[in-house]
């Protein structure tokens, strides 16, 4: 029989023993087993089997310290094990009364033909190898029974513990082992009779559960739920016993965290909601209720279905959130404009992730939703107070350059063709200086709204300085356009304007004129052609 490189099943043979077995040694060697000397002593003897776990020893129980060392070898853990294959050289009552107590695997003659040999040592191998997986399995389920968090613990058919893990220990506070313990110290009497009565009715590969006590060394009494099954080799039983203690405690401290959180998703100011991915509502708290105008509380027993989708004013909101949370997995401050149950807009901030549901599997989608309408409203004053004449609020100088420079670049792209105005208003300091500024004031907004009524809503008026202003009229067809335009402004710029019921006042208007791309091909040579000729238009 070959040993592979993986098994590597070893003959161990004694120093004192080698003259007698060496015969026998050497032919097994040629059958490639692999044969160690392993000394005379019996920590040389455990010390070699460590190194070949798969291994049998051939001892000749004819040598009194060979039978000395199989006498030592019986105290050891490796007894079990290490299967030992006794040789005399006459097999007699005599010679098995050498080895006392001591079971050897097997018995040979000394001058046994080395077939009947080899086939000896094939079995010892291989009660060897189970030996060694049925101790590393035992050594794994003991690991996972020391790392579960129930309590284990095994009895045998004296109801004494043949193995308990730590969590027992820990549970009834024992400080020593408690193998060999007998069960009426860790469970009270009426537990132990029911444990009792349910092992009379129990069989192989069945399992029992029931509640019952177990006792601490402190006397106290433990809730525990016992599962109780038969080992099948034995009659032995393996109780795992789950605290119910720490359960009670654990659900109690659950409830307490979910009425916590009822109370925050009540009483919060933010919507929260839950949606699937068609956008059907599932449930929402008072709160979001109360931000888009519904009275419902309870969206589950509510026979209405409603979608949140129909509260976006436009539908490609929704897609858009949907898609990033779907892509995602969350989506944070997603702004969108909102209607209410009654009509009303206004502006929503949401923030969802995506979720499935543990039960059922089903997706969907939860979220917080905010009403932002004020906070919109302020922002977009803001960027109007940034971008607009506070007077007049047409765009401010920087804003209508920024503006120029944008439609000078797409003209450039369409190859089209727009007109810069440059409009002054004349005589107005003496406005200024005859009526005070307030007056002033009165009269540029009156001009302003006079003008924007003349000119389309995609045209850009700005004003440049106090009574300075400049136009870009887009997408004009020739020059005859932009004179009827400046015709109109004058017509009604010229009209007197009423101050107050006893005021009339007039002011004039010189506008210049430059045309893109006759003109020039930049914001900074379009306004000044515009302004040069405007000066022109004023001193003639």
């Amino acid at each position: 029989m070959a040993a592979t490189a993986n098994t590597k099943n070893c003959i161990l043979v004694l120093e004192h023993d080698a003259e007698a077995m060496l015969c026998s040694a050497e032919k097994l060697n040629q059958q490639e087993y692999i044969v160690c000397k392993c000394g005379g002593s019996i920590e040389q003897v455990r010390s070699a089997y460590r190194q070949y776990p798969h291994s049998v020893l051939i001892a000749d129980v004819d040598n009194d310290i060979t039978v000395a060392l199989l006498n030592e070898l019986v105290l050891c853990p490796e007894s079990s094990q290490l299967p030992v294959i006794c040789c005399s050289d006459v097999l007699d009552d005599a010679a098995f009364s050498r080895v006392g107590s001591f079971q050897p695997f097997a018995w040979l003659p000394s001058s046994c033909p080395i077939n009947v040999v080899d086939c000896t040592v094939c079995s010892a191998c291989s009660y060897s190898r189970m030996g060694a997986h049925s101790t590393a399995a035992i050594e794994q389920c003991q690991l996972i029974a020391h790392n579960i968090p129930e309590c284990v613990v095994i009895l045998d058919e004296a109801w004494r513990v043949y193995f308990a893990n730590e969590h027992l220990g820990q549970l009834v506070g024992a400080s020593d082992p408690l193998e060999g313990c007998h069960v009426n110290t860790l469970l009270d009497a009426e537990t132990l009779v029911r444990l009792q009565a349910v092992c009379s009715t129990l069989s192989v590969n069945s399992k029992q559960s029931f509640q019952g006590y177990i006792v601490t060394f402190q006397d106290e009494m433990v809730p525990v739920w016992l599962s109780v099954s038969k080992v099948a080799s034995n009659n032995n039983l393996l109780c795992v016993m789950t605290n119910l203690e720490e359960n009670l405690q654990a659900e109690a401290a659950l409830r307490e965290a979910e009425a916590k959180y009822r109370a925050l998703y009540l009483n919060a100011a933010e919507g929260m909601f839950r949606i699937e991915e068609s956008g059907h509502i599932i449930e929402a708290n008072p709160a979001f209720n109360r931000i888009l105008g519904f009275e419902v509380l309870d969206w589950a027993s509510n026979s209405t279905s409603h979608n949140f989708s129909d509260q976006f004013v436009t539908t490609d909101d929704f897609l858009t959130l949907m898609k990033q949370v779907q892509t995602v997995g969350r989506q944070s401050k997603f702004n969108a404009q909102l209607v209410r149950r009654d009509g009303a807009l206004i502006w929503g901030e949401i923030s969802a992730h995506w979720s499935i549901d543990p039960k059922n599997q089903i997706p969907y989608v939860e979220g917080i939703l905010s009403d932002v309408t004020e906070r919109r409203r302020v922002e977009l004053d803001l960027q109007r107070r940034a971008t607009r004449d506070c007077l007049t609020g047409v765009f401010s100088r920087g804003s209508f350059y920024e503006k120029l420079s944008s439609i000078l670049a797409t003209a450039r792209y369409e190859n089209s063709i727009f007109a810069v105005l440059y409009l002054d208003l004349n005589d107005f300091k003496n406005v200024n200086d005859t009526h005070g500024h307030h007056c002033g004031d009165i009269v540029i907004k009156e001009l302003v709204g006079r003008i924007s009524a003349q000119i389309r809503e995609r045209d850009v008026f700005g004003r440049i300085g106090g009574d300075e202003f400049c136009i870009v009229l887009e997408n004009v067809r020739a020059a005859c356009d932009v004179d009827a335009v400046i015709r109109k402004i004058h017509s009604v710029v010229d009209a007197p304007i009423r101050i107050n019921d006893e005021k009339l006042v007039s002011v004039g208007l010189s506008v210049g004129v430059a045309m893109y791309p006759e003109d020039g091909d930049t914001p900074e040579v379009l306004l000044q052609r515009a302004d040069h000729a405007m000066y022109l238009e004023k001193r003639s």
